[in-house]
């Protein structure tokens, strides 16, 4: 089975655009969609946007494409967004999928999943696992499966894998990372049996070897077989690279796989090492690969983490870190990654934002979002065009913030005449500010893309100063599209007190060293402890919210290296408490729960994060002109950057 290249790669990224050949199959390059969670199942049932997904990624140019989890069992159900592979109904969606993945040139692999242990979503269901040892997640202790109920479930896995044969995918890939029931039973962290799937490196393969032979008995040579592994479990004594060296050697001893992908993490907290954000460095765990590559060649290594550029992936597979790049976030923000990378056309990729929004949503068993790409999955992706409206006007847009420029290049793309006008010297609002912080430099990514495509489609930015009433006149416009944020609120008590954290950010953090810096969080964003991290770095910060805890506005991935970042720092963390006052003794604090008071002393400067309000200051102006008005982003409701594009992107097409 061949996928022919169609195109020339640019000399640049030849490695990544060379096909590679996983057993008999050959993949048209090196890029592989990593299998992505998107919930866009409804009732264990595969859906037109679970296999859209799949597709407009294949479309986009990607050589393999590996599914999201597929549960092999009744056991490993989750809620409804999780597909089945068991269940006769999904026959004819698993065809589909595979039929348009094949006629796009790409090759589809399924994704064998059983949580084991893990409890994700579901506390009504008992789950199954391999000793009484407690889910790391949620303390759940499973019912712990005999040895020929685990001989049992190898059949499941291997009934699952005929089932795609039969409906013409290319292979399978046994998911034996993250802490799900595969890396239960090959880690010695998790595995305590004394039967013929516990204790040594032999046993503890031995279901995952048992698995592979059966499909390769089976399913036969060409269908292909790949592990999904812990490089690092990051538990000790667990998964080490050391560990995954010996257990990887060992299964290749039977040549039973066809590539190797190495990821990293458990659902203990090192689950942040599992989608690495942009306090990680990009491909923060190459060496992971580079590592054991040679132990395991010349099986196709493939490295997973925060590979965000194609020339990053160049890079990986021409310095011999791995053999295939495994990318997701990438992928999700820009369906045809692969594609505009092949016609050199590296600027025009959408970038991702890594800020794991995407991972929060699907955790929490809501359908996956991507805060860049309004079409994610949608039939038609890969060849989205804002095209052109029936009605072509002058439109004034005012604010350069995400959504605002996200508006102003789909009206000027729709055919629209588009002046944006925006405050500061450079685009991009407070997500431009956001990114002068330590660690958040690409954050202004995202804006700069739609600065491109801005100038691309003719917009007309005229940046530096406030836009006034008279300017706007002077345009005579068909639209005022206002896009005017937000705007930090005082709490109650504090006029006067202190200033806010974005005025803080806004001066460069211009706090001597060594100052006492009280911090009072009502926001629990990651942009509040973006700013928290910077100031820890040179003062004494204590940091103080209302609620019970900390970062809960942040995703569980992301809250765990937010909490890990506070305390290694050295921050004083005080919950349940609300900032009252200040005066000449000190910030007077009040439990929320006791009322109890306490003054602290010694402080240099008090700072806030609080809710926003919209900035409206223009709307009755131009109301009484008599102009059409709509308003998007921040100044409808302050919310967050998915909110802000998505709508500039909605109101932009309505238009």
């Amino acid at each position: 089975m061949t996928m022919e290249n169609q195109h020339h790669a640019p000399v640049r990224l030849a490695h990544l655009f060379e096909p590679i050949h996983l057993g008999k199959t050959q993949a048209r390059n090196r890029v592989a969609l990593v299998a992505t969670l998107t919930n866009y199942a409804k009732d264990h049932l595969i859906t037109p946007r679970w296999t859209s997904f799949l597709v407009e990624r294949a479309k986009g140019g990607v050589g393999t494409l590996i599914t999201e989890l597929i549960a092999v069992d009744p056991a490993a159900l989750a809620h409804g967004g999780i597909v089945v592979g068991y269940d006769e109904r999904n026959q004819d969606g698993f065809k589909r999928a595979a039929d348009g993945v094949r006629q796009a040139g790409g090759v589809l692999l399924g994704q064998l999943w059983h949580p084991g242990r893990q409890q994700l979503w579901a506390p009504v269901r008992s789950p199954k696992g391999i000793s009484e040892r407690p889910d790391a997640f949620s303390w759940t202790v499973p019912h712990v499966m005999s040895t020929d109920e685990l001989r049992a479930l190898v059949d499941r896995f291997i009934e699952v894998a005929q089932r795609l044969h039969r409906a013409g995918f290319h292979g399978v890939e046994l998911h034996g990372a993250h802490g799900y029931l595969l890396t239960q039973l090959l880690s010695p962290w998790s595995n305590d049996r004394n039967d013929e799937f516990g204790g040594s490196v032999e046993n503890r393969t031995r279901f995952v070897r048992d698995v592979a032979h059966g499909i390769r008995q089976t399913c036969g040579n060409d269908f292909v077989i790949g592990l999904k592994m812990p490089g690092d479990e990051g538990v000790r004594p667990g998964i080490d690279p050391d560990e995954s060296r010996r257990i990887a050697m060992r299964i290749n001893e039977e040549n039973l796989l066809d590539y190797l992908a190495i990821s990293q993490g458990n659902f203990s907290l090192s689950l942040e090492n599992h989608v690495p954000d942009l306090n990680f460095r990009e491909a923060h765990f190459r060496d992971l690969a580079a590592n054991l590559r040679p132990h395991v060649a010349p099986l196709p290594l493939m490295s997973i983490g925060r590979i965000a550029s194609p020339s990053l992936a160049e890079d990986l597979l021409a310095s011999g870190v791995c053999d295939m790049v495994g990318v997701s976030r990438a992928l999700m923000a820009d369906a045809n990654w692969v594609r505009k990378a092949e016609q050199g056309e590296l600027e025009a990729i959408r970038p991702a934002t890594y800020t794991n929004v995407s991972w929060g949503e699907t955790q929490g068993g809501r359908p996956l979002i991507e805060e860049n790409n309004p079409e994610l999955g949608e039939d038609g992706e890969a060849d989205w065009q804002p095209g052109r409206s029936s009605r072509p006007g002058r439109v004034a847009v005012v604010g350069a913030g995400p959504a605002g420029l996200e508006a102003a290049w789909v009206l000027a793309a729709r055919g629209h005449d588009v002046t944006l006008f925006g405050r500061g010297t450079e685009a991009g609002g407070g997500l431009r500010l956001l990114s002068t912080l330590p660690h958040l430099s690409q954050q202004k990514d995202a804006t700069d893309w739609q600065v491109r495509q801005a100038h691309k489609y003719g917009v007309d930015l005229r940046l530096g100063k406030e836009a006034s009433l008279s300017e706007i006149e002077e345009l005579a416009p068909d639209l005022v599209l206002l896009a005017t944020g937000s705007r930090p609120s005082t709490p109650d008590g504090l006029e006067g007190c202190g200033f806010s954290l974005k005025e803080g950010v806004a001066s460069g953090l211009a706090i001597p060293a060594g100052s006492t810096v009280v911090i009072y969080d009502l926001d629990q964003t990651a942009a509040t402890y973006a700013a928290v991290d910077a100031l820890s770095a040179m003062s004494r910060i204590v940091l103080v919210t209302p609620r019970a805890e900390f970062a809960k506005g942040v995703n569980y991935c992301s809250q765990i290296g937010v909490m890990r970042r506070l305390y290694q720092s050295g921050v004083e963390l005080i919950p349940a408490t609300e900032v009252v006052g200040r005066s000449a003794e000190g910030v007077r604090l009040r439990n929320v729960y006791s009322g109890q008071e306490k003054t602290l002393n010694g402080v240099d400067y008090l700072l806030w994060s609080s809710p926003r309000q919209a900035n409206v200051a223009l709307l009755s102006a131009l109301s009484e002109k008599g102009v059409q008005i709509r308003m998007v982003g921040d100044c409808v409701s302050p919310r967050n950057l998915t909110c802000a594009i998505h709508e500039g992107r909605t109101i932009a097409m309505a238009h």
